[in-house]
């Protein structure tokens, strides 16, 4: 996979995740939005200037999450600049922590696989039966205002999944559209409904969806340790592209 796709892909979700707060400094984009997660609170390093050396950078990231009281967070992946960043940042004090990995798919594929015949719903707002499996699982549950406010800053680009298993909700999942392709996040199962088809449902739903607007790639992330979600994700098509994680220093506020 060429540094080229890696950098399309990032891009993509960069764009997909639009931070309550940024701040540009010389190529870096700085993001702070509160709530549990890591992008949204972190640093995006697919670019560097030459305005600032790779010490003075990290300084003035360091002032900008101390201002508002957060530990400064950085997002290191295959295109992460400057060169030599996790380095410094380990030798710095930062732990590493969130490693993930970035997968896609086509959406025919994903569209064209079998899955149970269960009954799904793409919806353009988040309805009662979504939300009832969201607020009791989602990380966002202790933070609704937070997750509200990523959704506004989204303006329609959502889509709003949600799968049943005999007229009760099961499953669902957030697609957020990014030009010829749609990500997929949140995929939450009610656990009482795992091992039904309820995930493989809401995955093909999304990508009958995506097709039938145009875009024909589907994009997930999923942490490198969660084997039951990826082996469930590899079924449906999706193929690892590369590997990212982020450097955290708590000590720095």
């Amino acid at each position: 996979m060429s540094r080229e796709r890696e950098r399309e892909l990032e891009e993509a979700v960069v764009d997909a995740w639009p931070a309550a707060e940024r701040l540009e400094i010389d190529g870096w984009l700085l993001r702070a939005s509160g709530g549990p997660t890591h992008r949204g609170n972190s640093v995006a390093t697919l670019a560097a200037g030459c305005a600032l050396d790779l010490r003075g950078r990290i300084e003035k990231m360091e002032g900008w999450y101390r201002e508002r009281g957060k530990p400064p967070m950085v997002q290191v992946g295959p295109c992460a600049a400057p060169e030599g960043l996790d380095a410094a940042l380990a030798a710095r004090g930062y732990r590493e922590e969130g490693a993930a990995i970035m997968a896609v798919a086509s959406a025919e594929s994903v569209g064209a696989a079998s899955a149970a015949a269960l009954e799904s719903h793409v919806e353009r707002a988040p309805g009662e039966p979504w939300w009832s499996i969201a607020a009791g699982s989602s990380r966002f549950a202790a933070a609704p205002d937070i997750f509200f406010g990523f959704i506004a800053r989204l303006e329609g680009r959502c889509r709003f999944v949600t799968t049943y298993v005999d007229g009760t909700p099961a499953a669902i999942c957030l697609c957020i559209t990014s030009g010829p392709r749609l990500g997929i996040y949140a995929m939450l199962v009610v656990p009482a409904f795992r091992r039904r088809g309820a995930a493989r449902a809401t995955l093909h739903a999304a990508a009958k969806s995506a097709l039938s607007e145009g875009q024909n790639e589907l994009y997930l992330l999923v942490e490198g340790e969660n084997v039951a979600a990826r082996a469930l994700y590899a079924q449906c098509g999706f193929r690892d592209v590369y590997r990212y994680h982020y450097r955290v220093r708590s000590d720095a506020t």
